[in-house]
């Protein structure tokens, strides 16, 4: 890679505090390290950033989707009757999709034990256990 020469002036009081701070003695390669550094750092917060912003607006998303079931389910009993379970006619499709996606994360991500306590804490609770569709091995 081809390397470009630039030309910084400094004043006598800055040229004798950066001999002091570049502890090598090597003043350029400590400005070069200097400035790149902290243009990665402002790299990572310009993108951190842009991902808070992302975040917000998943949560105003998730909050508007929130306030819209409650709506919804305000007139509706909150628990299942002895019959059967409710059926979730009114929850925003966006809703669902959103906590079926968390749910198989989550799963994912989890131990066999940790899936059984939290399938105890459901049962617990006289909820039935959602335990997902079981794969089939197939061996031909």
């Amino acid at each position: 890679m081809r390397e470009r020469k630039y030309t910084v002036r400094f004043t006598e009081d800055e040229a004798e505090w950066l001999q002091e701070v570049a502890l090598d003695g090597n003043v350029s390669g400590y400005i070069r390290d200097t400035v790149l550094r902290q243009s990665k750092s402002d790299r990572k917060l310009v993108s951190m950033n842009e991902r808070l912003v992302d975040l917000r607006q998943d949560m105003r998303l998730v909050t508007d989707l929130l306030d819209d079931l409650n709506r919804k389910v305000a007139t509706k009993p909150t628990a299942p009757d002895a019959t059967g379970s409710q059926e979730p006619d009114d929850i925003p499709d966006e809703l669902m999709a959103m906590v079926l996606e968390i749910l198989l994360l989550t799963r994912a991500n989890s131990t066999r034990q940790d899936i059984r306590m939290a399938q105890g804490s459901v049962e617990y609770a006289r909820l039935p256990v959602w335990e997902g569709k079981k794969r089939s091995s197939k061996t031909e």
